[in-house]
């Protein structure tokens, strides 16, 4: 885990005793996700861009929320956070001879999006099928984990992530 730490400076609230806080950020194209502990209280977002090297128009997204951040949530010990510069991604998820798409923030995790694919918002899978179900980038051969950004699978620079939706089991080594 990388350890950051700053200083909030004289006059903040948190100059005297600053508490951590843990962050799990996803960043574009990246699967595995980058650890710090920085300090918390107002500058966190700030700190959070200047530990990872991220422009100031990268937006930071707690997971599964559909608007960016403006400031730290309050009293939190831990946060997982999804950066990227687009606020929405297309989402186009493959199933049998049919392409369906839709728009999310880059914080959903790959469970929201699945839950959308299954839904009669999407192919209308019946409840066992949708219980199977699970969603895999093209040409590869294990499913997406379901607690990741969707962010995370996106190159950095582009907006569209397309995956197959698949009933395959995957428990047995997926025979």
């Amino acid at each position: 885990m990388d350890h950051v730490k700053t200083d909030a400076g004289p006059g903040s609230a948190e100059h005297t005793r600053q508490e951590l806080i843990r962050l799990e950020v996803s960043l574009p194209g990246e699967r595995e996700p980058k650890a710090l502990e920085l300090p918390s209280g107002d500058g966190l977002l700030h700190a959070v861009r200047q530990a990872l090297g991220l422009s100031p128009d990268t937006l930071l997204f707690a997971f599964d929320n559909d608007e960016p951040l403006t400031q730290a949530p309050p009293g939190r010990k831990a946060l997982r956070l999804a950066a990227h510069k687009a606020r929405q991604i297309t989402v186009m998820v493959n199933y049998e001879h049919l392409t369906k798409q839709e728009n999310f923030p880059p914080s959903k995790t790959v469970f929201k999006v699945l839950q959308w694919a299954v839904s009669k918002k999407a192919y209308e899978l019946d409840p066992a099928s949708a219980a199977r179900a699970n969603l895999i980038l093209l040409g590869e051969d294990q499913p997406l984990p379901r607690d990741a950004s969707i962010g995370s699978f996106v190159a950095p620079g582009e907006h569209v992530l397309t995956v197959d939706l698949t009933l395959k089991d995957f428990t047995n080594g997926g025979r």
